[in-house]
Order: C-alpha cells, then sequence, then structure tokens
C-alpha cells in the first residue's frame, strides 16, 4: 500500500507505517510527487522480486494455530499478512486471485492442515489416527435402525479429540470394503440428504461431546464404488473431551487402533 495524499501530517504518516504500509508520499512536496510515486512502486517491486513473501511465510507460522481453527482443510490466499480469499481447492482459489488481478509475486498461496483423500485413506487401513465404520446407526446385523450404534462413532471422535487428532471413515467396513450411506440416509425420513447427514453428525457431536469442539472437526464426502463415504477429521483438541453415554460421563483415548475408555484413576494419571 502506497498513501498518496494532499492531506499529509506527522501523525497520518507514523500510524500509517505502524499497519504496515510502503510508503507516505505527500503531494505537497518539493519536486513532482508523481515521480517519487513512480520510484516508490519500483523500489516495491524490486523488493517482492528479491524477498518473495517471506514476511507473509513469517505471519503465517506466527498465526498457524489460529489459522488453522478457521482455515483447517482449506487453501487461503495471503497479502500483506493478511488472508483475503480461502477456498476448499487451489485451483478455485487461483481463480479467484485471477479475477482479482493481482500480482502473483505479492501473494503466498498455501493449504492449512491435510485432509487426505478418502481413498487413499481407505487403501492405509486402520490404525491409531485411522478407523472404519460401516454405518452411524444402521444395524447391518438386524438389519434396521439403532440409534445406540451412533454412540459408537463418538467414542472414535472424542477418543481422536483426546490423543493426535485422526479420520474416522463411515461407509466402509472393517476390511475396507464400501457399505456405503444409503441406509444411514434412509433413516433421515425427513430429507435423506448428505447435507443432513453431516448436520446429523455435528448434532450429535454438540450434544454429547460440547459445540466447542466442532472447530476441530471437518466433514467431507466421496463418492466410492458408486456409494456415498463420508469422511470426518479431527484435529487434536487443546482442551479434554468428555462424551456423555446414558450410564456417565465416559473420557477415551486412541491405543493402538482402538477407542479406550479410561477409569478415573487413568484419566487421573493422564491429565
Amino acid at each position: 500500500v502506497i498513501i498518496l495524499t494532499a492531506n499529509d501530517t506527522v501523525a497520518d504518516c507514523r500510524r500509517s507505517f505502524r499497519e504496515n504500509a510502503w510508503d507516505y508520499i505527500s503531494k505537497n512536496m518539493k519536486g513532482d510527487p508523481f515521480e517519487a510515486l513512480d520510484e516508490s512502486i519500483q523500489d516495491a517491486i524490486a523488493y517482492f522480486n528479491r524477498w518473495g513473501n517471506r514476511l507473509n511465510e513469517q505471519w503465517l507460522e506466527e498465526n498457524r494455530e489460529t489459522l488453522e481453527e478457521t482455515y483447517w482443510g482449506q487453501w487461503i490466499a495471503i497479502v500483506n499478512r493478511n488472508v483475503i480469499e480461502a477456498t476448499d481447492t487451489e485451483a478455485e482459489l487461483n481463480k479467484c486471485l485471477e479475477e482479482r488481478k493481482l500480482p502473483r509475486f505479492t501473494t503466498t498461496i498455501r493449504k492449512i492442515g491435510e485432509l487426505p483423500p478418502i481413498l487413499e485413506l481407505i487403501s492405509r487401513g486402520e490404525s491409531d489416527r485411522l478407523e472404519f465404520k460401516s454405518t452411524l446407526q444402521w444395524d447391518v446385523r438386524q438389519d434396521k435402525e439403532n440409534k445406540k450404534l451412533q454412540q459408537s462413532c463418538l467414542k472414535t471422535i472424542a477418543a481422536f479429540l483426546n490423543s493426535e487428532g485422526g479420520v474416522l471413515l463411515i461407509g466402509v467396513e472393517d476390511d475396507g470394503n464400501i457399505f456405503g450411506l444409503q441406509k444411514d440416509l434412509e433413516c433421515l425420513r425427513k430429507n435423506p440428504s448428505l447435507d443432513q447427514f453431516e448436520r446429523k453428525i455435528f448434532d450429535l457431536i454438540k450434544t454429547n461431546i460440547g459445540q466447542r469442539f466442532t472447530t476441530y472437526i471437518k466433514c467431507r464426502f466421496d463418492n466410492i464404488e458408486g456409494q456415498e463415504v463420508c469422511g470426518i477429521y479431527v484435529r487434536k483438541a487443546d482442551q479434554k473431551a468428555f462424551l456423555k453415554s446414558e450410564q456417565a460421563i465416559e473420557f477415551y483415548i486412541r491405543t493402538g487402533n482402538a477407542s479406550q475408555k479410561l477409569t478415573v484413576p487413568d484419566i487421573y494419571d493422564h491429565l
């Protein structure tokens, strides 16, 4: 930002530089102010060509935790240490920047956090940070809706929040075969859609774990072998997550590829 003004004051000039203006030029200066403006522009271009976006990079690292809370899983564009655009894909972000006609040498583009593709995750198999569930609330054995099964998915989400994070895939059997979400969608009688399914998941999290933990969770869908699969991406939370059950308040962590409920002494040791 270069400021060119006839209403210049010392206080205004000082404030401009404090707020990271590149230059402040008075129209009342001796000589031609437009020559000074042209020289300032050339200096700015030379600076960015030489140093690139190091200030943006430094700002990104200093504010990574805050950025992850807001933009986790998204592509962001940073100009002058400010996020000016955020999209789900790099292609969408580049399109937005082209529409803005911004010079690329002043813009830093980065992806905040990793959301690996669901198909890639399935090929890895279950682990301490990856778990498969056939359904959210459809009982495959009894071939009917069973809302008690929701608790199994919530245990995994709570355990990821309390450990190092992870991904829960719904619609995938233990052996990696695709079961899909069709049966779970049929349980949403009023509006059997993926949007409603996502809303259902977040409502369960808000009610049984706590609304403050929704900022650590992203939900994605992918069509694999003609079936929809849901990926719930969970970051490690900066506070402990307790899960409400019919009997009590429970606490889970990941141990190997399982979610382990801790006893009160174990919780004490963990904390």
